[in-house]
């Protein structure tokens, strides 16, 4: 593919497997993207598009962005970037076209849009996970920290359960 197709350990074929998965994607690839990923990040959901055996797109959402990685051989959309990163709050709107043995996928980012590649029948679950992600991330952390403290204060969650969700919200502030 792109170089960095690499066989997983035990500990990644398990994080693999916890993962949303969409079309058919492979747990080589999933560990090869993990060296890829900045500190914080994680893989929410991976998928694999292919039309022949060596012409693939794979689609990776993170908590922070939609990585696509594209074969020398996809050229079915004309000319297309090998890599493509994509920041989630760049994404402005998602438009899908279905096509014989691909669903094709338009993402207009603030400079330019970009077409990508997604399984048959796929692509709205896919900018529908995108979605979910930009909605989470425009959630303002200061709010959702003061709500976390409140419910700790009436009971409903635990010491440990507020310490790590507030972990998590620094991390975004």
């Amino acid at each position: 593919m792109v170089g960095f197709e690499k066989k997983p350990t035990e500990g990644e074929k398990e994080k693999f497997e916890k993962i949303d998965k969409v079309g058919m994607p492979r747990a080589e690839e999933y560990s090869g993207l993990l060296d890829k990923l900045g500190p914080r990040e994680k893989i929410l959901m991976m998928s694999t598009a292919k039309l022949k055996e060596k012409d693939k797109s794979i689609i990776t959402l993170t908590n922070k962005r939609l990585i696509v990685f594209n074969s020398e051989k996809t050229k079915l959309l004309g000319k297309r970037s090998r890599f493509e990163d994509i920041r989630l709050d760049d994404i402005c709107d998602i438009r899908m076209e279905e096509r014989k043995g691909f669903d094709l996928m338009k993402i207009t980012t603030k400079e330019k849009e970009k077409k990508i590649l997604t399984p048959e029948g796929k692509g709205v679950k896919i900018a529908g996970y995108i979605r979910d992600q930009q909605n989470k991330i425009k959630q303002d952390p200061a709010d959702q920290l003061e709500k976390i403290g409140s419910e700790k204060e009436k009971g409903n969650i635990s010491e440990e359960e507020y310490e790590e969700k507030k972990k998590q919200l620094m991390d975004r502030i």
